[in-house]
């Protein structure tokens, strides 16, 4: 049985901005409006729902981030999705993330879901267990924290495991938890001094109060909370679920390989690409090698260059720099190129927090 018929509304938590200052934050400071695949990971995330069901979301934004989680959905988001924005502001008891998605969701099952994380496996895959055992709860777990030993053994009573009677520890437990009928609604009431959308704190409340509380194991789960390899992670996660569509615009001297999708508006000559790759709107790729893994966003303009496994975000630049970059991460508006102008050196512009590694 897929989602649409199980849960139908879900809501979306977006964090607090991230402490991180790499340079691929240049644009915004929003983890959820970080981008894998040319898109941000909250319309990912959007997507991920609507394919399982999903048709009314509520997003929660801190106060200060509505305006501009509003602007990407508006623009980015999947069509087909209803969304309601609501400020989740602790220090304002009347803009309580708790209460907030208690009332939009009312009496009915839900998903909830971190915006800034995103699964490696479809979410309607959890759903047919979810239903078939009228759970109160599942909480997805992710399976390298469990082969790493860092759960612990519980009293059945408080937290069952549809496996082996573990729960996790706080660093094990994935963005996405499924609640069945009024269990959000009776958790926002239960108890006034203890009100958190903390996905393990909340099964660990049902299942104290004797709620049926079940827990699958995801293969992979990433969130971005400023580590550049998990957002090359959550790049690479997407790509292989890329359909091809190759443009028109493309020159017979190219030669591509693989599930490629390269906007029409862009231009590629005398290159080789290895999919799973995305090249965006008005991208400039000549006498380049793009190898697996890579987003190309718009604007982008790379010749004479080789890349694979990484990002390259808007209207950047990376011109004939001898060398392949690899595991990399481009960020909007930088310029990278080879200077051949004598006396041959090292000249660099590096940023606090920035890193370069030379190879």
């Amino acid at each position: 049985m897929r989602l649409l018929n199980v849960l139908a509304k879900g809501v979306v938590v977006v964090p607090n901005s991230t402490h991180w200052t790499g340079p691929w934050l240049g644009a915004t400071r929003r983890p959820s409006l970080q981008r894998v695949a040319n898109r941000p990971i909250i319309c990912h995330v959007l997507d991920a729902l609507l394919e399982a069901g999903v048709v009314e979301v509520a997003v929660l934004t801190p106060p200060d981030a509505t305006d501009e989680i509003t602007a990407c959905i508006s623009s980015e988001g999947p069509a087909g999705i209803a969304v309601r924005y609501l400020i989740s502001d602790r220090r304002d008891e009347s803009e309580d993330p708790l209460l907030a998605a208690a009332e939009f969701v009312g009496e009915d099952p839900c998903v909830l879901h971190h915006a800034n994380g995103l699964l490696g496996q479809p979410l309607d895959l959890f759903t047919s267990a979810f239903h078939e055992e009228s759970s109160d709860a599942l909480l997805l777990v992710q399976d390298d924290v469990r082969e790493s030993k860092r759960l612990r053994l519980v009293p059945q009573r408080r937290l069952t495991a549809t496996e082996d009677g573990l729960t996790p520890a706080p660093e094990g437990v994935t963005g996405v938890c499924l609640l069945g009928p009024g269990v959000l609604r009776g958790l926002a009431e239960s108890d006034l001094t203890a009100r958190t959308l903390d996905f393990a704190a909340l099964t660990e409340r049902l299942a104290r109060d004797g709620g049926r509380v079940h827990m699958r194991v995801v293969q992979k789960w990433r969130d971005f909370t400023g580590d550049a390899l998990d957002l090359l992670d959550m790049n690479r996660t997407m790509l292989d679920e890329l359909d091809s569509e190759i443009a028109a615009t493309a020159a017979d001297d190219n030669r591509f390989e693989g599930h490629i999708s390269i906007h029409p508006t862009a231009s590629v000559t005398s290159s080789v690409i290895i999919g799973p790759v995305i090249i965006g709107a008005n991208a400039l790729i000549a006498d380049s090698y793009i190898g697996p893994h890579t987003s190309i966003a718009e604007r982008v303009r790379i010749e004479g260059a080789e890349i694979e496994r990484s990002i390259v975000l808007a209207d950047a630049s990376v011109l004939h720099v001898g060398g392949r970059l690899v595991a990399s991460i481009v960020g909007r508006e930088a310029r990278i190129f080879r200077d051949f102008s004598m006396p041959r050196a090292l000249r660099l512009q590096v940023g606090d927090g920035d890193e370069v590694a030379l190879c």
